[in-house]
């Protein structure tokens, strides 16, 4: 939004518009889906200062930096499970949904430790959002753009990770205009020495104990390791899966 609304600005200002027409369109109550800026971009064109192309022109450049948003306003566990998990099955149907009767008979010691299953793989998938951790408002109004990300040294955080429950994890970065995924088997995990306690109870959030449920706080350059595209996501759970083996 701040640069829509710079770029709008710029064109108030070559334009030479009345300000006082530009005050009263300020002040007038906004209700979905009608806005301030749109208003003003509607005002330009009705002075024929912007043409039809130019708002269009607008309307894609904002859309693309904006496409993932609506992303940052969903509560933490719709986005980080349900939104996750359905997301990478949307994109390759042939992940199984991890549940006691999906697996009953592959993996009938299944007690909800994974999230997805494949050929005897099973892999937890984790979702982490990028935004700006200073100033106020909500998620949405401080979401970064992938190079805002980068910039920052913005630490993806995943959490609740319990590598000795299953063999790949996937896990996705979120940005106002990119999706980012990083693929690693658990081992991998363990050895990028970055896991730690989450002490979320007495069972989980100790070393010694046989579930060891933990978390991360890992920049992109850290990540870069596991880095993959969006179309080898499968290829390259079937190969960390054989570097979990090893």
């Amino acid at each position: 939004m701040k640069q829509l609304r710079e770029e709008i600005e710029t064109l108030l200002n070559r334009s030479k518009c009345s300000k006082e027409e530009i005050s009263l369109i300020t002040q007038e109550k906004e209700l979905y889906p009608f806005s301030c800026e749109s208003r003003i971009l509607v005002y330009l064109m009705s002075l024929g200062k912007i043409t039809y192309d130019e708002y269009v022109r607008l309307d894609r450049d904002y859309c693309g930096r904006n496409q993932y948003l609506e992303l940052f306003d969903m509560a933490p566990r719709t986005y980080g499970q349900t939104w996750g998990e359905e997301h990478i099955r949307k994109l390759f149907p042939q992940f199984i949904k991890a549940t006691k009767e999906n697996l009953v008979d592959v993996y009938p010691a299944f007690d909800g430790e994974f999230d997805l299953w494949i050929d005897g793989i099973r892999i937890e998938v984790k979702a982490c959002r990028a935004n700006s951790t200073k100033g106020s408002g909500n998620l949405a109004s401080r979401a970064y753009l992938h190079t805002e990300a980068h910039s920052a040294g913005f630490k993806y955080h995943y959490q609740q990770l319990k590598p000795s429950c299953c063999d790949v994890f996937i896990w996705i970065g979120t940005c106002r205009d990119a999706l980012l995924y990083w693929v690693l088997s658990s081992n991998e995990l363990l050895e990028t020495g970055k896991l730690g306690s989450q002490h979320r109870n007495e069972h989980t959030g100790t070393a010694d104990n046989a579930v060891f449920e933990g978390q991360v706080f890992m920049t992109e350059d850290e990540l870069l390791p596991f880095a993959v595209k969006e179309k080898n996501i499968l290829n390259a759970v079937y190969a960390k899966s054989q570097v979990k083996n090893r």
